[in-house]
């Protein structure tokens, strides 16, 4: 999995790219642990090709640490595969979602 990173407003954008699986989740908490505790987070997922449970696994531990440092961590982009993943294990009531990386990082 690649990770590319911007900055929008007062939001990290992160891109991934590939799988999001139980072998690369490992690298996106370690990403994430490198960024300043404070910054809030888009996760763009639009390019993931597929997604399993530890992949949804991570992204959920990563949006409960961010609430406890009182910041945020937005879900954007979602293609239809990992949609479903969503929809499936009901995830999607976890997190907020957003069809655009710029509308998420505004709100």
């Amino acid at each position: 999995m690649n990770i590319s990173e911007k900055n929008i407003n007062n939001y990290t954008i992160l891109s991934l790219q590939g799988i999001l699986n139980a072998s690369s989740a490992p690298k996106l908490k370690t990403y994430i642990a490198g960024l300043p505790e404070e910054q809030s987070l888009v996760i763009d997922l639009e390019n993931i090709e597929f997604l399993d449970s530890s992949g949804l696994g991570a992204l959920v531990g990563i949006a409960r640490k961010k609430k406890t440092t009182n910041t945020v961590m937005k879900l954007a982009r979602m293609n239809d595969r990992v949609k479903k993943v969503f929809e499936i294990t009901q995830a999607y009531t976890l997190f907020d979602i957003y069809d655009d990386v710029s509308v998420a990082a505004e709100v």
